[in-house]
């Protein structure tokens, strides 16, 4: 009897304290989701021997730690590539949805397909990337903290009933 009251009591707490500061995400959402489909066209976007506009153009999407890291990176994967003369482009951003989220942190899905060129491939290879992009509210702003690719999933076939042996077949 005493549990079901303090049950009761405490879900009134809850509902009174959810009706006086309701989180409503909705407004977090579309500007997660913006961000998301700028980041992805952005990162998608690029020639090896402009590195230096390439980090200009992501570094307001960063936050500041997470900059910092991603030009270091970019400056050691760009100069490997530069004698493959590699371009990306035609970034088309396919989805985007918030996968999970809170009042200073949310994660996003962000589907993107871009245009490769170097100088093993002349002609433009399509590529479809998936990222899994982390974000934390930074003065108001959502602003990119991590990210990183998703992996495909493999579709294996399981073997139909007729290619394995029937029963009384001697097999």
């Amino acid at each position: 009897m005493v549990t079901t009251v303090l049950g009761v009591v405490l879900s009134a707490i809850g509902l009174v304290l959810l009706q006086l500061n309701p989180y409503d995400d909705s407004k977090d959402r579309n500007e997660i989701t913006t961000r998301a489909t700028d980041f992805a066209v952005a990162y998608n976007t690029y020639d090896v021997v402009d590195v230096a506009n390439y980090q200009k153009r992501l570094k307001g999407l960063l936050t500041p730690k997470y900059d910092k890291e991603f030009v270091k990176i970019t400056d050691v994967i760009f100069k490997a590539l530069e004698s493959k003369q590699q371009k990306s482009g035609g970034a088309k951003v396919q989805a985007a949805a918030v996968d999970t989220i809170d009042k200073d942190s949310a994660v996003a899905i962000v589907a993107v397909d871009a245009k490769i060129t170097n100088t093993d491939n002349k002609a433009a290879v399509l590529r479809h990337f998936r990222w899994k992009v982390s974000f934390t509210k930074t003065d108001g702003t959502w602003l990119i903290s991590a990210f990183e690719s998703i992996a495909p999933r493999s579709a294996v076939a399981a073997p139909s009933p007729s290619a394995t042996p029937s029963e009384g077949s001697g097999e």
